[in-house]
C-alpha cells in the first residue's frame, strides 16, 4: 500500500508540472497571437502559484512581453491621432497603457531575477535577459508619461510607481550602462512631482523622501520645502521637518517668516526648548528688529514655565510690530491668564473692591490685544474666540460674549 501511495504522489505530481507547462504554454501563444495583457495573466496566474513552473522565467517574461506589445500596439494609435480628447475612452485606453508598462516591468524584473540556463556543458546563460534589457531601456522614457497618465486617472500610486521605475531604472546592472537620464535640474523636478503623487495617495513616508531627494538633486522652489515641512510634520518625521524648514529659511527666510515658524515647531514638538532659545537669540543678535522672532522666543518661554520672560518678550515683539499676530494673541492670553491665576489665589476681604481695581484692568487690557489678534491673523480666529469667551466671562460682559458667540457661527 504504501508503495502505491508513493507511486500515486509521484504521478500526482509529474500530471501537475506538465499542466503547468501546458499552462505557460497556452499563455504564451496568447501572447504571440497579440491577446490583451490582462487575458495573458489570467492564462499564466496558475503557473505563478505552482512549485513547478513558480521559478521559471518564462513564467514571467510571457506575460511581461504582452503588456510590452499591448502598449505598443496603443502607442503607435496614440502617435497617429487615433484617440481623440473629447472620446469619454481616451482617458481609460491611456490609463491601460500606463498599467501595461508597470506590469510589465514587475514581469520583466522577476523574469531577469530567475533568467539562468545551464547548458550541455555545465556553462549558465541567459535566454530571456537580452531582449528584457532592450525592451526596458527602448521603454525608459515612456515611464514618465505613463506617471503623467496615472496622474490625469487620479491613480496616485501608480504615478508614483512610473516616476519610480523611470528614476531608478539606472540602478539595476543589467541596464545602468544603457540608461541615459536627463540633467538634474529635470530629474530635480520630477522627483518634486513624484512626491505630490504620494502625498496625493497618503504615503507621507514616501512623499518625505521624494521631497528629499529632489532637494538634494538641486531642486528649489519654494513650495518644496513649504510641503515637505508639511509632509514630514504630519508623518512625524520632526528631523525631516527640520531638514526641509532650515533650508527654506536659508533660501527664502527674508520673504517667507512660515519657515522660522516651522523650525521652532521642530523644537517644540522634539520639547529642546533650550536649543530653541540659543538659535532665536542667535537670530536676534542677526536680526535685531524681527518681531517674530521675539514672539517665537516668548512661546518657548512659555513652555518652560518662565511666566514673566515671555509677558515681557512678547511685548517686546509688539514694541516692534504693533500688527504681529502671534505677539498679539500670546500676550493677550498671556494677561488673561495672569489675571486668572491672581483670581484663584485670592485670599483676601473685599474681593469685589480687588477685582474691579486689580483684575478687571488686567483683564481689559488683554482683551486689546486678543481682538488685535482676531483682526489681524485669520488663520487662529477659532482658538482666540476660546479665549475671548474666558476673559468676557470674568468681564461679565454680555455683549462681549454674545459678539463671541456670534463670530462662531460666522468663522
Amino acid at each position: 500500500m504504501k508503495k502505491i501511495s508513493i507511486l500515486a504522489l509521484a504521478l500526482t505530481a509529474g500530471m501537475s508540472a506538465v499542466a503547468q507547462e501546458a499552462v505557460v504554454k497556452e499563455a504564451e501563444k496568447a501572447m504571440k497571437n497579440g491577446k490583451p495583457y490582462a487575458e495573458v495573466m489570467t492564462l499564466i496566474e496558475p503557473a505563478t502559484k505552482d512549485a513547478s513552473t513558480a521559478q521559471q522565467a518564462i513564467t514571467y517574461f510571457v506575460p511581461g512581453k504582452a503588456a510590452f506589445k499591448e502598449y505598443d500596439d496603443y502607442l503607435g494609435k496614440r502617435s497617429l491621432g487615433m484617440y481623440k480628447a473629447d472620446d469619454p475612452k481616451t482617458p481609460e485606453i491611456f490609463h491601460t497603457m500606463a498599467k501595461d508598462l508597470v506590469g510589465g516591468y514587475d514581469n520583466f524584473m522577476k523574469a531577469l531575477s530567475l533568467d539562468t540556463v545551464v547548458d550541455a556543458k555545465g556553462k549558465t546563460k541567459t535566454k530571456y535577459s537580452k531582449e528584457i534589457v532592450n525592451i526596458l531601456v527602448a521603454h525608459h522614457n515612456d515611464y514618465n508619461t505613463a506617471a503623467l497618465d496615472f496622474w490625469q486617472a487620479k491613480d496616485y500610486k501608480g504615478a508614483y510607481k512610473a516616476w519610480d521605475i523611470y528614476l531608478n531604472m539606472n540602478d539595476i546592472p543589467a541596464l545602468a550602462e544603457k540608461i541615459k537620464m536627463p540633467a538634474d535640474t529635470i530629474v530635480g523636478e520630477i522627483m518634486y512631482n513624484q512626491a505630490l503623487a504620494a502625498w496625493q495617495a497618503n504615503d507621507m513616508a514616501g512623499a518625505v523622501s521624494a521631497f528629499k531627494n529632489a532637494v538634494n538633486k538641486g531642486f528649489s522652489k519654494k513650495d518644496v520645502f513649504t510641503y515637505g515641512a508639511a509632509v514630514a510634520d504630519g508623518a512625524k518625521d520632526y528631523d525631516n521637518l527640520l531638514f526641509f524648514a532650515s533650508k527654506g529659511n536659508e533660501l527664502f527666510g527674508n520673504e517667507d517668516q512660515n519657515f522660522i515658524n516651522l523650525i521652532i515647531n521642530y523644537y517644540l514638538k522634539t520639547e529642546k526648548y533650550d536649543e530653541a532659545v540659543d538659535y532665536l537669540k542667535k537670530a536676534i543678535v542677526a536680526s535685531p528688529n524681527v518681531a517674530q522672532y521675539y514672539a517665537l522666543l516668548g512661546i518657548i518661554y512659555d513652555n518652560k514655565k518662565e511666566k514673566d520672560a515671555a509677558l515681557e518678550t512678547y511685548k517686546k515683539a509688539l514694541e516692534l510690530d504693533s500688527e504681529n499676530g502671534l505677539a498679539n494673541f500670546y500676550y493677550g492670553r498671556g494677561l488673561a491668564a495672569k489675571a486668572g491665576e491672581m483670581q484663584d489665589n485670592y485670599n483676601g476681604k473685599n474681593y469685589d473692591e480687588y477685582k474691579n481695581q486689580t483684575l478687571v484692568p488686567i483683564y481689559k487690557d488683554s482683551l486689546k490685544y486678543l481682538e488685535k489678534a482676531y483682526d489681524v491673523d485669520k488663520n487662529n480666529r477659532s482658538e482666540i474666540l476660546k479665549v475671548l469667551e474666558i476673559v468676557y466671562y470674568n468681564l461679565a460682559d454680555e455683549a462681549g460674549m454674545e459678539s463671541v458667540n456670534q463670530r462662531k457661527l460666522e468663522d
